[in-house]
C-alpha cells in the first residue's frame, strides 16, 4: 500500500512543478529567437562594415547571453557585439576606435557612449532591447589581460563547453527567479547577480531548482568552486576561469541575505510569481508604514551629466558617509538609501530616524581609573567643553553630561551639507534640498524610498 505523501513531500513536488511552469515564459519562443537572431545578424553585418576600415581590429564577434544562448522572454536584454582587437594595439588607439566604429555602425539608432573601465558605445534598438558595441583585445597565452572585458571571451568559450541546452534553460530560469525578485544585476546601481554568476551557479549546481534549494540551506562562510585563497565575503562565489576573483564581492551582502530569503520564501510557498516580473509587481505585499514618514529625511541635489555608474557609486558612497556623521552625533538611523533619476540629473539620499528630534544633552564616558593620564585629560576636556554634569557609575565610569550642537535631524544635515562641500557629489548644479516627510517625492523615487520605510512580505517567508 503506497504511502501518503508528506507535507514537505507536498512542497517538493509543487515547488518542482512550479519550476516547470515557468519554463513557459523565461524561455525563448522560436518566435523569439528568431527575432533576435535577425537583430544580432544585422547588427553584426553594420559592425563588421565599419570595422573593416580598421586592420587594428582583428574580428568582430557577438558576446553575452546573446552568444551563450542564456537570454531571458520578455524581458530587456543586451546584444553585445566585440571588437577584438590586436594585442599590440596601444590604449588610446584601442579607446578612440572602439568608440568611431560604435557610433558609426549605430549611427541610425542614437547612439551614446557609456564607461566601464573604457568608453564603449551603446543604443537603444527598440523597446527592451539595448545593443552595445565593446572594444577588447585579443587574449594571447602566456600574456596579462590589457582590459576587463578581454576575460569576456574566456567566460564565453567555458561557458560554451559547460552549458547544454537544458542547462542553458535552467540558467534562463535562474535569471528570472533574480529578476522577478529584483536582484538581477551588477551594475552599481544594483550591487545584484549578474548574468555570468547564473551561468557559474548553474554550472555547479547543475539546475535552478538546485541552485534555489542549496541558497535556502547555506551558511556562512560558504565557498562555491575552488578558491586559492580565503576571501572576505560571507559566501564566495569563484570565477572558474580565474581561482583569484571572487564573484560574490560584486553582489552586497543585503541582496546576497535577499536571495537565500527568497529562496526559502520560494520552497515554503511555491508560486510562479516568483519567476516572473509581472506578477510579482502585481502580487508583491509592500507593507509601508505611513507614520515612518514622519520620521524620513529627504536629501535631493542635482549634477552634471556623467556616465551612470560613476554618478551611482558616488551618491552610495555620500549617504554612507552622511549616515556615519549622524550615528556619531546621535541621530539613530534605522535604514537608508539612495536614488538616482540619470535623464532628469537628479540624485536623493534618504535616512529613516528613529527620531527626527534627539535629547538636547548625551553622556560622554571617560577611561579607567587606573589609566590616569587619560581619564586627566578627559576631565580637563570636560571641563573645557563645559559639561553639565559629571558623575562616578555603578561600573565605576566617570561620565560627563554633555550638551549637544544639533537636536533637529533637517537643520543638523543642512549645517553638514554647508560645511563638508564635498559630502554629496561634485558638479552639483542645483542648491541641496532638505526636508522631512513625503512631499515631493513621487513616481520612482517614492517608491525607491517605500522600500526603506516598508515589509517586503515576499522573503518573509513564514507568513
Amino acid at each position: 500500500m503506497l504511502k501518503k505523501p508528506t507535507k514537505i513531500q507536498d512542497v517538493k513536488q509543487r515547488a518542482h512543478q512550479v519550476i516547470k511552469q515557468a519554463h513557459n515564459f523565461a524561455i525563448p519562443t522560436k518566435k523569439e529567437q528568431t527575432k533576435i537572431k535577425g537583430i544580432a545578424d544585422m547588427l553584426l553585418t553594420l559592425v563588421n562594415y565599419e570595422a573593416a576600415k580598421h586592420p587594428e581590429i582583428k574580428r568582430v564577434e557577438t558576446g553575452g547571453s546573446y552568444r551563450k544562448d542564456t537570454w531571458v522572454a520578455n524581458s530587456e536584454m543586451d546584444i553585445d557585439v566585440y571588437l577584438v582587437f590586436d594585442y599590440n594595439v596601444d590604449r588610446k588607439k584601442f579607446k578612440d576606435i572602439g568608440v568611431d566604429v560604435g557610433k558609426k555602425s549605430l549611427k541610425n539608432y542614437k547612439p551614446y557612449i557609456k564607461f566601464a573601465e573604457h568608453p564603449y558605445v551603446e543604443a537603444k534598438f527598440e523597446a527592451g532591447i539595448l545593443v552595445n558595441v565593446v572594444p577588447c583585445y585579443e587574449i594571447v597565452e602566456s600574456k596579462e589581460w590589457k582590459s576587463s572585458t578581454d576575460r569576456t571571451q574566456l567566460h564565453t568559450e567555458y561557458m560554451t563547453r559547460q552549458l547544454n541546452q537544458n542547462k542553458r534553460n535552467q540558467v534562463r530560469l535562474l535569471k528570472a527567479f533574480l529578476k522577478a525578485n529584483g536582484l538581477y544585476g551588477a551594475e552599481i546601481a544594483k550591487n545584484g547577480f549578474s548574468g555570468y554568476v547564473s551561468e557559474v551557479l548553474i554550472a555547479h549546481f547543475g539546475s535552478c531548482e538546485k541552485t534555489i534549494k542549496k541558497f535556502a540551506n547555506i551558511n556562512s562562510n560558504h565557498t562555491i568552486g575552488h578558491a586559492r585563497k580565503e576571501f572576505s565575503t560571507s559566501i564566495t562565489i569563484m570565477d572558474p576561469i580565474d581561482s583569484n576573483r571572487n564573484l560574490a564581492a560584486a553582489i552586497s551582502y543585503t541582496n546576497m541575505i535577499r536571495f537565500i530569503l527568497a529562496c526559502r520564501s520560494f520552497l515554503h510557498r511555491p508560486t510562479v510569481e516568483f519567476f516572473d516580473v509581472n506578477s510579482m509587481k502585481k502580487s508583491k505585499k509592500k507593507t509601508i508604514v505611513n507614520e515612518c514618514w514622519n520620521n524620513t529625511l529627504t536629501i535631493k541635489f542635482g549634477f552634471e551629466k556623467r556616465p551612470p555608474d560613476s554618478i551611482w557609486g558616488q551618491t552610495k558612497k555620500s549617504i554612507t558617509k552622511l549616515v556615519k556623521l549622524m550615528e556619531r552625533d546621535g541621530f539613530p538611523v534605522l535604514r537608508y538609501g539612495s536614488f538616482v533619476d540619470v535623464e532628469k540629473r537628479h540624485g536623493y539620499l534618504f535616512v529613516l530616524l528613529n527620531s527626527v528630534i534627539i535629547p538636547s544633552t548625551y553622556e560622554m564616558y571617560g577611561p579607567e581609573f587606573e589609566r590616569r593620564k587619560d581619564l586627566d585629560m578627559y576631565i580637563r576636556k570636560s571641563f573645557a567643553d563645559k559639561a553639565e554634569m559629571m558623575w562616578v557609575d555603578k561600573q565605576g565610569r566617570l561620565v560627563a553630561l554633555k550638551k549637544r550642537s544639533h537636536t533637529v535631524a533637517d537643520k543638523y544635515v543642512r549645517y553638514v551639507l554647508k560645511e563638508n562641500s564635498t559630502l554629496l557629489p561634485v558638479g552639483q548644479t542645483i542648491q541641496p534640498k532638505v526636508w522631512i516627510g513625503e512631499k515631493n517625492l513621487s513616481g520612482a523615487v517614492k517608491e525607491a524610498v517605500e522600500e526603506v520605510i516598508s515589509t517586503d512580505t515576499t522573503i518573509v517567508y513564514l507568513n
